[in-house]
């Protein structure tokens, strides 16, 4: 019960930090900021899987995260600023 409490625990801290990360990338000149989007997806990936989750499942919950994060720095959908 104890590990359930953590592992949520974790995550509902990493959604409570998504504007303090947002912010943060939100700084990134845009030509770098794509390179910080990716160490951060890459980031609460290695987290989900470390804390047992199925692969498809910390996909689809990091899919979410970087949906909100992308939107809360600015980072237009998509890649069509590199076209």
């Amino acid at each position: 019960m104890e590990s359930e409490t953590e592992d949520g625990g974790v995550l509902l801290d990493v959604l409570a930090g998504l504007p303090k990360v947002a912010e943060l990338i939100a700084t990134i000149p845009d030509e770098q900021r794509g390179r910080a989007l990716e160490a951060a997806e890459q980031s609460y990936l290695k987290s989900a899987r470390e804390l047992g989750y199925a692969e498809a499942d910390a996909q689809q919950w990091v899919a979410a995260v970087m949906l909100h994060l992308r939107i809360a720095a600015g980072e237009s959908s998509g890649r069509e600023a590199e076209a």
